[in-house]
């Protein structure tokens, strides 16, 4: 059917311009000329051995290479496919993997900020244990360095009131009482 159809298109072709002299449009197709018509001839059989060159064996070639690319595209295409729900699949993995990490490392650092508050806590309640300690100390030491200092100015302050009291009133006045008025004060202050 196609051969047929072929050599009907080139018999056509072949054809027109004899048809086209016959209605005297084409003076220049002058079949009178005895080369004209050899022309017309081998360019037929060249057209027809043409044909057969091309559908023998350059358009089976042809053919192959595009099945052959067609083929390989849809091979590629395949590969691509497989490859981009593979890519997807380990992007999916590794969201997960980074979220499990994050995950882990806010557990860790919490547990590790936990750790450090209730190490400074600790160290904080034994700075305040070893403060309080050294401040009773010292308040113990304040207290009997002062009960000390007011008895060693128990004698300092009969002495003076003594002297004092004599010169204001112009005789001595009796160590008992003054000793009785220097105790009243230092257990009072």
């Amino acid at each position: 059917m196609r051969r047929t159809t072929i050599l009907l298109a080139a018999t056509a072709l072949g054809l027109t311009p004899a048809i086209a002299m016959a209605e005297g449009k084409m003076p220049q197709m002058d079949f009178s000329n005895p080369l004209t018509g050899a022309q017309v001839v081998w360019m037929a059989v060249i057209m027809v051995v043409l044909y057969f060159v091309l559908a023998r064996w350059a358009l089976p070639r042809i053919g192959g290479v595009i099945e052959n690319r067609h083929n390989r595209i849809a091979t590629d295409l395949e590969t691509a496919r497989r490859a981009k729900a593979e890519a997807e699949h380990a992007v999916r993995e590794l969201n997960l993997a980074i979220q499990n990490a994050r995950e882990s490392s806010q557990g860790a650092i919490a547990e590790a900020v936990n750790a450090a508050k209730e190490r400074a806590r600790a160290q904080t309640a034994a700075l305040n244990d070893r403060l309080s300690a050294q401040i009773a100390s010292a308040e113990a030491e304040i207290d009997s360095a002062r009960r000390t200092a007011v008895g060693a100015l128990a004698p300092i302050a009969r002495d003076v009131a003594s002297s004092l009291l004599q010169r204001l009133i112009g005789e001595a006045v009796e160590p008992g009482r003054i000793e009785q008025a220097v105790s009243a004060l230092s257990t009072q202050g």
